[in-house]
C-alpha cells in the first residue's frame, strides 16, 4: 500500500532554518559582485580586497546553510 507524502507547504519552506542563511549569502554575493566591479572600473585595491572578504562570508554562509540543511 502507498503511504501518503506530506507536501511542503510556503510556510515551511519559509521557516526553514537554512534560508536565513541562504539568503545573507546570496546578499554577500551581491555586494562581492559589485564590488569587484568597482574594482575594474575604478582601478582601485580596496573594492577587491573588500570583494574577497565579502566572498569569504558568502561561502561561510553557504556552508552554514548546508549544516542546516543535513539537520
Amino acid at each position: 500500500m502507498l503511504r501518503h507524502r506530506p507536501h511542503r507547504s510556503a510556510r515551511n519552506v519559509l521557516l526553514h532554518p537554512a534560508l536565513g542563511w541562504l539568503a545573507l549569502a546570496a546578499l554577500y554575493l551581491a555586494g562581492c559582485v559589485l564590488n569587484f566591479l568597482l574594482a575594474i572600473s575604478t582601478a582601485r585595491f580596496w573594492p577587491l580586497v573588500l570583494a574577497v572578504t565579502l566572498g569569504v562570508i558568502a561561502c561561510l554562509c553557504g556552508f552554514a546553510a548546508g549544516r542546516s540543511l543535513r539537520r
